[in-house]
């Protein structure tokens, strides 16, 4: 039977950037207060923001990650965090997906470093990979950035399932287009505009919508998603190299491709 001081411990984390922009990280500090409380009922043991040496060999309940691992350095952090982590979660689009850097892959390929850098002489430009390519990931918060809310809200039921051993839990399989709904939005397909939000996982609180923009699918496709007819109807808006264009931004294109593959005509 596990001890009071076991049910009551806080739980020990990290929360760990690879090649990324950090802008998940910033949005958990953006919550303020919320975020101060939020760290004072934690043992937080690696932050890039608030420690300036990283903590390597402790274990620890559960590490968070942002960006995908673009140098072996990062790749050998990465399989030391799996080694020493009860749950390892994604942080975002970037180590879900493979994120904006992942247009890289279809453009040039190893070209790409010529637009960036006067000398490539010894400059590795390999394809972007997603975490998972590397080691187990148990959960993903998504988006670009993640919402820090829907952290908060599921920060708790991450922790209960290692106190308590209940399934992780899930993002409810829900479209951008239900949000959408929610708040009122007209919708573009409507008007004849292309918008990715009826196969995209809802949680954004249908941000982009909101600001007048169409949903490019940063938080990745939803599970029952009948991608093979969406797409197909998006295209009939606009044309395929606008399609590809638009599903490369957050490194959506290779899940498209690879959902129509296996989806029944």
């Amino acid at each position: 039977m596990e001890s009071a001081e076991t049910k009551t411990k806080k739980p020990r984390i990290a929360i760990v950037n690879l090649a990324s922009c950090e802008g998940c990280q910033l949005a958990l500090l953006d919550l303020g207060e919320k975020f101060i409380n939020f760290a004072n009922n934690v043992e937080l043991v690696d932050l890039k923001f608030l420690e300036d040496e990283k903590n390597s060999r402790e274990k620890i309940d559960m590490a968070f990650v942002e960006g995908s691992p673009m140098s072996e350095a990062e790749k050998k952090t990465l399989l030391q965090l799996r080694e020493k982590s009860k749950l390892l979660i994604v942080l975002g689009n970037c180590a879900a997906m493979g994120g904006v850097p992942e247009i890289s892959n279809y453009r040039e390929q190893k070209q790409t470093a010529k637009h960036t850098y006067r000398y490539i002489h010894g400059i590795k430009n390999e394809p972007i990979q997603e975490v998972d390519n590397f080691v187990k990931v148990d959960f993903t918060f998504p988006g670009c950035p993640i919402s820090a809310e829907e952290f908060m809200e599921y920060f708790p039921m991450l922790w209960e399932s290692l106190e308590d051993g209940q399934d992780l839990p899930k993002i409810p399989d829900k479209s951008v287009c239900v949000e959408c709904k929610e708040k009122g939005i007209r919708c573009y397909l409507l008007d004849g505009k292309p918008c990715f939000g009826s196969m995209i996982l809802g949680g954004c609180s249908a941000v982009c919508p909101s600001a007048g923009l169409m949903c490019q699918g940063c938080r990745g496709l939803r599970p029952g998603a009948n991608v093979k007819n969406i797409s197909k109807g998006l295209k009939n808006m606009m044309t395929e190299e606008e399609f590809e264009n638009v599903a490369e931004i957050y490194g959506l294109r290779d899940d498209i491709e690879a959902k129509e593959k296996i989806m029944p005509l």
